[in-house]
């Protein structure tokens, strides 16, 4: 395997604090699977206030679509909600569709169809607008909702609002050629979008509703839209949006740790960020924090005027005893005021003491991060309370990932003066097994590494690929990264991204894992590789063992054996591959009942 190492290539500027990156290098479309959802507000229209007009797209009369652009690819009504055109680039996060009616139509475009080049398609300007005029007559208070599924590649896209039959349009951008809220490119599934259009349609008798989407002469992904509808907004609608939580180390940032070691206990700050969703100002409004007989905090009172939002910390940290526990904090938002829909008040969280395991992810896989078949590393940041010794990294590896990949885990320092990602140390190779596919793995370090209290590190997986043939590594994620805390490196232009999806890779402290005397001395290698009729298996041993070789394909099924016997010393071992098809083996030498492992390839 060949091997780089590096510091941090093509470096970022610099932001809070020495080790942090203060924006992401732009993606470029055949790199963009990096999992993330868009940061924008999400309602669950269906669930709250008074449905004014909804529109499920079953009917296409509903709705006229017009095309003003040089491309056959225009708005279309689909019922296939795998997305059938785009699935073989989608990730699983994002197919099938999952809007609540996607199976009796929804409007889609679809720009991945219009070339197969960056920059170079004919371009895509099109819109669908509500055929008929909806009265909102008496209603001054109104929110637009949808639905929504997308992946953002240089397009355009967002709602407009006519209170004049289509006179005069207010626009609601989401995104557009350059500007997009987060490094990574996928939306929610569904993403719920809610809009405040009072100012344009309340209490207007002729209101229209139009989509529009331009690629922007790019070659983009799609859209797919489902289940618009226009509601009352309450009077009193407190939302908590998100509970914002961790503990602040080295790094600069607030890391939300789900898997703790009691190694690694640190005080835990919990805030929650508010929003009132509701017409009407509220006062006296608190956030608070609880774990059942163990812990219990609240915010400041603050006063929110409509749609404002803001964050609201607890006063006192909380610092989890040092046991192996499982601790489920409740998050609630109060005020005097009886809210319309009190489930959006509140939201659980379980944070796990464990004996080894640091993990950032929330365990749940929820999306995947891959780099089409090159060059890749991909993990997370980790704060050192105390000094201790690391052996391990643990991955969940993608349901995607290819059988036959060949992947490592690397750990990198921070340099203390730059910022730079500095190699400390790595595993031996692995080769992904169709049993790995959706599973942890746990990767042993080649040394043992003493890590220092007071400073950050970061561990990743990684991949050379395998020149853009397979996606190769597909690394799980779970959960959202703040900005600038996840990262994953793309070899093609030798640039670290941070991305606010958080990869599932963690730190395991456990002190058995150790190296293989096996993997540091027995030298093995198989040439020609790849190969046609024959390859060569070649390995040393200091003293004599009991060795056997075979070779499995990679569903581990041994298509090849040949048992050594006792032997000592340099050893050569021919391996007949005539009969065998073109494709991935495991090469596995035992020694002893310890077993190496080399991929060879095979080519007719």
């Amino acid at each position: 395997m060949k091997k780089l190492y590096f510091s941090l290539v093509g470096l970022l500027a610099l932001n809070t604090g020495f080790a942090q990156v203060n924006s992401a290098q732009p993606l470029i479309k055949r790199n963009s699977q990096s999992v993330g959802t868009v940061k924008t507000h999400k309602v669950t229209p269906t669930e709250k206030a008074v449905v004014l007009w909804d529109s499920d797209f079953s009917d296409p009369l509903d709705w006229t679509i017009a095309n003003n652009g040089t491309n056959i690819e225009e708005w279309s009504f689909s019922s296939d909600p795998t997305l059938s055109d785009l699935v073989t680039n989608l990730p699983t996060s994002l197919v099938p569709f999952a809007s609540s009616t996607a199976a009796n139509g929804f409007l889609f475009v679809n720009s991945d169809a219009n070339n197969n080049a960056d920059a170079n398609g004919t371009r895509i300007i099109t819109t669908a607008t509500n055929a008929l005029a909806i009265n909102l007559f008496g209603k001054p208070n109104v929110r637009l909702n949808f639905q929504h599924n997308f992946r953002w590649w240089h397009d355009t896209r967002g709602v407009r609002v006519s209170g004049d039959n289509g006179l005069n349009w207010t626009d609601f951008e989401i995104t557009n050629q350059t500007d997009y809220s987060t490094p990574n490119q996928n939306s929610d599934n569904p993403h719920m979008t809610s809009v405040d259009i009072s100012a344009v349609a309340g209490g207007q008798t002729q209101v229209l509703i139009q989509f529009y989407y331009d690629d922007n002469d790019y070659w983009g992904w799609y859209w797919a839209v489902d289940d618009v509808s226009i509601t009352v907004i309450d009077d009193y609608d407190l939302k908590l949006t998100k509970a914002y939580w961790g503990s602040t180390g080295f790094w600069g940032a607030r890391l939300p740790y789900y898997q703790i070691p009691t190694t690694q206990i640190a005080p835990i700050d919990f805030s929650g960020i508010v929003l009132n969703y509701g017409v009407l100002s509220q006062s006296a409004i608190t956030f608070s924090a609880i774990i059942p007989s163990l812990y219990t905090a609240a915010s400041a009172q603050y006063n929110l005027v409509a749609n404002q939002i803001d964050t609201m910390d607890c006063l006192t940290q909380f610092t989890p005893p040092t046991a192996v526990a499982s601790h489920t904090v409740t998050f609630a938002t109060t005020s005097g005021a009886t809210d319309a829909f009190p489930a959006d008040n509140t939201t659980p969280l379980t944070i796990n003491i464990t004996n080894y395991n640091y993990a950032r992810d929330a365990d749940v896989i929820d999306g995947g991060s891959f780099n089409s078949g090159d060059e890749f590393e991909a993990g997370n940041i980790f704060d050192i309370v105390n000094d201790q010794d690391l052996r391990g990294i643990d991955v969940v590896i993608g349901a995607n990932a290819e059988a036959g990949a060949e992947v490592y885990v690397k750990l990198y320092s921070i340099d203390a003066a730059t910022g730079d990602f500095v190699y400390m140390d790595e595993s031996s190779p692995y080769i992904l097994t169709d049993t790995d596919l959706g599973q942890k793995i746990t990767f042993i370090l080649l040394n043992t590494q003493a890590l220092t209290a007071g400073e950050s590190y970061l561990a990743v997986i990684a991949s050379f690929g395998d020149g853009g043939a397979t996606n190769d590594l597909v690394v799980a994620t779970s959960g959202i990264s703040d900005d600038n805390t996840s990262y994953f490196y793309d070899g093609t232009d030798q640039t670290w991204y941070f991305t606010t999806s958080t990869p599932m890779v963690r730190l395991n402290f456990d002190p058995s894992l150790s190296v293989s005397e096996l993997e540091n001395t027995l030298g093995m290698n198989v040439y020609p590789n790849p190969t046609n009729t024959n390859t060569t298996v070649s390995f040393s041993l200091t003293n004599e063992s009991t060795v056997s070789v075979n070779v499995t394909d990679l569903a581990g099924k041994v298509i090849i054996t040949n048992a050594l016997g006792t032997v000592s010393g340099a050893q050569n071992i021919n391996v007949n591959t005539e009969n065998l098809t073109s494709g991935v083996y495991m090469v596995n030498v035992s020694v002893n009942g310890n077993v190496s492992t080399e991929k060879l390839i095979v080519r007719k």
